[in-house]
Order: structure tokens, then C-alpha cells, then sequence
């Protein structure tokens, strides 16, 4: 047995193997359909796509065997990828070279063999990186037609590794273009947190009335800025993979009140008149995202009320397909505003993507929110789908999976809590509040909210500080509540909360309520912070009425160690 020789750019071949990252990578059905195909066409037992590294010769994909590699001082392709023509073996037992192969005189027993070089070209120079390779356990004429087709099919495999490739890259690049899309979104959340945090300081100051009805413009535009970039920053995650779907216990009915009550509020207009139809038990409790599920409704009831100058909006909702463990909750939002062309529905769902040119002009908006909405119906198992007739209105249709809940007495959320307690400024009368956050407008907005409340405060700018403070408050001068930024410089709010429960900054405050305050908006950062040991969430801009509820809430309690 003659082994196969070592090509002279050995190095710079495998080089370009490995940055393929081909080698026991998983099957891939687009090369598993080739071999098959070629099977079909040489009407051959074995097919295999063969690549060689140092010591093997390994198979992304094989019809006809079990095996996924063999030794390379062995193999067939070894000789074809050193002599960089193809290699054809009528009858091995008349060929010295193979005769007494392990792989001839034992399984799979190979008599025919032959096998076209895959090339690949890697920094400006040409590699061979294996075979398409045909095998017979029979001797077998190859005609030249017949090696014009393998050639044929081994010239697809080299197409499917390219492409394969610029799919990795796109994905690379889609993967760095969405991080930099979410760094950049938290870059551009603290400081319009801070704009709007002292938009809300102005608005409870004394000003005339222009003044006020200035800070009010204001505000509006600090909002729909803030909505646009959390679009960007939504649609990153979403891109991304990195959204996940959670599991909360609410009342469907509240929710769909809340959220069409806050809509039509807002939106109030004597020309326009809103609707709400729910078809359930008004004490209906399910399981799902309640967040994303609110999200959906606020981005459908939004658009329709956009392309909607007057007439009608209805919000109609019910349950279908229900089941002893889950049910399909179908929505309706139905508006008899411009519509759509026929021809331009398709493009609805594409990723800021309008109408016409001149929605964005006429109407304002990213394009995403319709695309935001899609990706989450699909994460929670349904779609979205659209009717509409230009002139005539729209009804955007949505389903998603929600899960009965079976307890009779479900244990609330710190959400649900806060939504049915009644809380006072007076609640927190006495309380002494540490205050952690690097950036000083929005240590200006906590210091202006809790001097209103006639709160003792403390402050600190990083981690460090903070732990500084805590050992030198004691039982007799204690911290009753910490508003914690998460990402600072010298020590990070995670890492200070751990800490904290750890221990290390004294028993006295082991148990100390945090606040977590961050900038950061999507699901996963609040799972992030509660198993560092913050007791609560609340993201950037801070609402300083939801601020004084779960102040309250926390302040007469003790965060739960375990």
C-alpha cells in the first residue's frame, strides 16, 4: 500500500481548511441533497464529500456508510488532493497503490473508486481542501462524460462551501451590526433619561402657563424620541435572538383596560371614537409575556390611530382553541382610517420599510414597529396578519399562546402588587434612601424627587463609594432603600448588589431592599439583576410616579435571602 503524499503547501492548506470551520461541524441538508442527487445520477452505493486535515480524512457528508472519517494515511483522497487532478480507480486489485488497503481488503471494500479535488481560494492563492468522491464494492468504467459530470457536481459542493461562507460573514455581520445597534441605543437612553427627568422637575415647578405648556412640547418630543430608540434597540435584540419570552401571571382583562384606556386618553380626539370588545371572563387569570403582549397592543392601537384622521379604532379580542392547558388569544385592530393598497401590504412587514415615501414624511415613525410586532407573535407562538382596502380602513389580525393558569390563588407579581396597593408620600416618612449612579443629571432628578418627599438621602457615584458608605451606616443609622445604576465605572451596580447579599459590607445591610435603575431595555437584564441581588427593576427614564410606588412598596420590607 502506497500512502498518500504530503502536498508542498501543506500549512497553507490547512489554513484555509480551518478557516472554513467546516471540520465536524453539524450535517447540512444542502450537502446531504447533493451527495443523494449524485447517488441517484451515477446510480453508485457510496457518495462523500471527504475534507483532510493533519491525520484524516473526515466527511461532511456520506451516503452508503456509517462512518464520518477515516485515517488519512489510508484514504483515496489524500492521493487525489497531492496530484490536484481527479483521480479514478477502475479496479483497485489491479492497482499497486490500493491493492492492499485496508479500505480495499476490508469494509467498506472498496474496488471503483473516483474522486474530483474541492478547491478553495484562501489570501489570493488556490488550496484543495478534499474530494466529491464516488465509490463501488464492483469494477466500473468511467467515460469522460460521466467525469465532466462529477467535475460538475464537485464545482456545486465548492459553490455551497462559498456560499455557506458569505452566510457565516452576513451572519457576523448582522450579529456586530445589532450590538453596536444596542450599545449605541443604551448610549443615547441616559442622556434623553436625564432630559426627560428634568422636563419632569420643570413640570412640577411654578411656571406660567406658556411655560408649562413649553415643558409639555418638550416632553413630547423627549417621548417620541425615547420610542424610537427603543424601536432600534427592540429590533437589534430581536435580530439578535436575544429576546425571551417569559412566563407572568395577569388578568387579560386588566391588561387590555389599561392599555386602551391609557391609548384612548392619550389619543382623545372628538373626531375619532374608540372601542374595546373582550370576549372572556372579566377574572380570567393566564400565563404569558405580559410586557411583549402590551407592546403589540400599544404598536397596532398606535398605527391605526396614525393613519386614522377620524372615524373609528376597535380593539376586539377572544379566545379560540382552548384546551385544559392553553389557549389561542386572537386579536382584532380595526381602524377606518387611508388603508392599503393591495400591492403594498406585502411590504408591511419589512424592516423600515412604509407605505410610500411619503408616510414618513406625512405620518412620521421608523417602519419597525409592524415588524417588531411580527417577531414577537412568532416567539409566542402566532402571527400577524393584515386586511385592508385603500380609502376603506385596515384590520390588523394577531394570535399568540397563552397558558390557564390552575391555581385558584395565584401569587401576584411585584407588578400586580404595586397596581392594587394604595400609596401615600407620607409612606416613606423617616426613610433614609443611597442613592448609586456615575452620571449627575440623573443623580439630580433622584435628589430633587426625594427632597419633594422629605426623604434623607445619601449619595455615591460608583460601587466603590457606595460600599464605603454602607459600613460606615450601622443599626443605629440604617439604609432603609439603595437606587442602584447598573453599568458604572470602578465597580458596577451588579457586582455591588453581590456584595451586599454576600455579606461583605456587614450584616447591617444584607438585607436592604436595591432599586435597580438602568438604562437597559430588554428581557433578560431584569432576570440579570434579581440574581445579583436587587429586589426590584425600573428602566431609564424613571417615572418618578412608578418610582414612589415601589419605593413604598420596598420600603417596608426586607429583600428575602436564601
Amino acid at each position: 500500500m502506497e500512502a498518500p503524499k504530503i502536498p508542498g503547501d501543506e500549512r497553507e492548506r490547512l489554513d484555509a481548511l480551518f478557516s472554513l470551520e467546516l471540520l465536524d461541524s453539524e450535517p447540512e441538508a444542502v450537502f446531504d441533497n447533493l451527495t443523494r442527487l449524485v447517488a441517484h445520477v451515477f446510480d453508485i452505493p457510496i457518495v462523500a464529500i471527504s475534507l483532510i486535515d493533519e491525520s484524516r480524512q473526515w466527511f461532511k457528508s456520506i451516503q452508503g456508510l456509517d462512518v464520518c472519517e477515516t485515517g488519512r494515511d489510508i484514504s483515496f483522497c489524500g492521493h487525489a488532493i497531492y496530484h490536484k487532478t481527479p483521480l479514478v480507480i477502475e479496479n483497485t486489485d489491479a492497482d499497486e497503490r490500493f491493492r492492499d488497503n485496508p479500505l480495499v481488503t476490508g469494509p467498506p471494500h472498496i474496488v471503483f473508486y473516483a474522486g474530483v479535488p474541492l478547491r478553495y481560494r484562501f489570501n489570493n492563492h488556490q488550496y484543495l481542501l478534499g474530494t466529491l468522491c464516488i465509490i463501488d464494492h464492483k469494477v466500473r468504467t468511467l467515460s469522460e462524460q460521466e467525469l465532466k459530470r462529477l467535475q460538475m457536481f464537485a464545482y456545486q459542493v465548492e459553490s455551497l462551501i462559498e456560499l455557506r461562507l458569505s452566510s457565516q460573514r452576513l451572519e457576523q455581520a448582522s450579529k456586530a451590526k445589532s450590538a453596536f445597534m444596542a450599545n449605541m441605543t443604551h448610549e443615547l437612553r441616559s442622556p434623553i433619561a436625564g432630559v426627560i427627568g428634568m422636563l419632569d422637575i420643570l413640570s412640577h415647578s411654578e411656571l406660567t402657563a406658556t411655560q408649562q405648556r413649553h415643558i409639555e412640547l418638550a416632553s413630547k418630543s423627549a417621548d417620541l424620541l425615547l420610542n424610537i430608540i427603543n424601536d432600534i434597540l427592540d429590533f437589534s435584540k430581536l435580530e439578535a435572538k436575544k429576546v425571551h419570552i417569559r412566563d407572568d401571571i395577569f388578568n387579560l382583562t386588566k391588561l387590555f383596560e389599561d392599555v386602551f384606556e391609557t391609548f384612548s386618553l392619550r389619543n382623545k380626539n372628538k373626531d375619532k371614537n374608540y372601542h374595546l370588545s373582550l370576549d372572556w371572563n372579566k377574572d380570567l387569570v393566564v400565563v404569558g409575556d405580559a410586557t411583549r403582549l402590551e407592546q403589540i397592543l400599544r404598536n397596532l392601537l398606535s398605527n391605526a390611530d396614525k393613519f386614522t384622521q377620524y372615524g373609528h379604532i376597535q380593539l376586539k379580542a377572544s379566545l379560540v382553541e382552548q384546551s385544559d392547558n392553553d389557549m389561542t388569544l386572537s386579536c382584532q385592530v380595526i381602524d377606518s382610517g387611508i388603508g392599503i393598497n393591495a400591492n403594498q401590504i406585502s411590504r408591511l412587514f419589512e424592516p423600515f420599510e412604509q407605505i410610500d415615501n411619503s408616510s414618513s414624511k406625512s405620518f412620521g415613525g421608523t417602519g419597525l414597529g409592524l415588524v417588531i410586532s411580527k417577531k414577537l407573535c412568532e416567539l409566542m407562538g402566532g402571527n400577524i396578519t393584515v386586511k385592508s382596502e385603500s380609502g376603506k380602513g385596515s384590520c390588523f389580525c394577531f394570535t399568540i399562546k397563552l397558558k390557564r393558569l390552575k391555581e385558584t390563588a395565584p401569587k401576584l407579581t411585584n407588578t400586580e402588587v404595586h397596581q392594587q396597593a394604595s400609596f401615600t408620600e407620607s409612606d416613606l416618612q423617616g426613610a433614609h434612601v443611597l442613592i448609586v449612579d456615575d452620571d449627575i443629571t440623573n443623580r439630580s432628578v433622584l435628589e430633587f424627587f426625594l427632597t419633594r418627599l422629605n426623604v434623607q438621602f445619601t449619595t455615591a457615584e460608583n460601587g466603590v463609594q457606595a460600599s464605603q458608605l454602607l459600613t460606615q451606616f450601622d443599626a443605629y443609622k440604617p439604609i432603609q432603600l439603595i437606587l442602584m445604576d447598573c453599568q458604572m465605572p470602578v465597580m458596577d451596580g451588579y457586582t455591588t448588589s453581590k456584595q451586599i447579599r454576600e455579606g461583605k459590607l456587614g450584616k447591617h445591610c444584607q438585607d436592604v431592599p436595591i432599586i435597580a435603575l438602568t438604562a437597559n431595555a430588554m428581557k433578560g437584564d431584569d432576570e440579570k439583576c434579581l440574581r445579583a441581588g436587587m429586589s426590584d427593576y425600573m428602566t431609564k427614564p424613571i417615572k418618578l410616579d412608578q418610582l414612589l410606588e415601589k419605593m413604598v412598596y420596598w420600603s417596608t420590607r426586607k429583600h428575602p435571602l436564601y
